[in-house]
């Protein structure tokens, strides 16, 4: 009698952790926005607004120089997943520490004509960009056709996929 009488608290406490776990994470809500009907498999006229603003934003984000640094930086450091058609396939994690990355993405940025967030690590970026990467993508850039992708591209192929997948949202 007495182990039993020790279970319930146990079991209790098993059951409020639960409920609390739910609680929390309801689809009511979903990062502070109110979730709509859309989100969970049914579309009304009133969410192809609300569809259409969260697609024009993620398009936005997707075309922004800080999203172009982050992407660059987390390619350099995690590697990519994504098979873009490339003869020596997706790009391997570590080709830099995570110190030159933001400083290779910052050089990165202006071979497409853009002004990177950081305009003071353009010329360590740029070597820190010859000695780590330009065995592969070329000095210039441009890469090899059909091994290596020209990062001279804007947008990038990898976010290029992205902006499709965005357009391609049901409208």
């Amino acid at each position: 009698m007495e182990g039993r009488s020790k279970q319930i608290p146990l079991l209790l406490a098993i059951v409020l952790f639960t409920a609390l776990s739910f609680w929390v994470n309801r689809p009511a809500e979903k990062n502070g926005l109110r979730q709509h009907a859309h989100e969970v498999g049914r579309e009304s006229p009133e969410c192809r607004e609300c569809l259409e603003k969260d697609r024009d934003k993620r398009i936005a984000l997707l075309r922004s120089t800080d999203y172009l640094e982050h992407y660059i930086q987390n390619v350099i450091i995690h590697g990519s997943s994504q098979n873009l058609g490339f003869a020596y396939g997706p790009m391997q994690a570590g080709f830099a520490d995570r110190d030159a990355a933001p400083k290779i993405a910052a050089y990165v940025v202006t071979l497409s004509g853009r002004k990177p967030t950081h305009t003071e690590w353009i010329k360590e970026g740029r070597t820190f960009y010859v000695s780590n990467c330009g065995g592969c993508h070329g000095e210039d850039g441009r890469g090899v056709h059909g091994t290596f992708p020209d990062l001279t591209r804007d947008p990038l192929l990898g976010i290029e996929k992205r902006i499709k997948e965005a357009l391609e949202l049901k409208r």
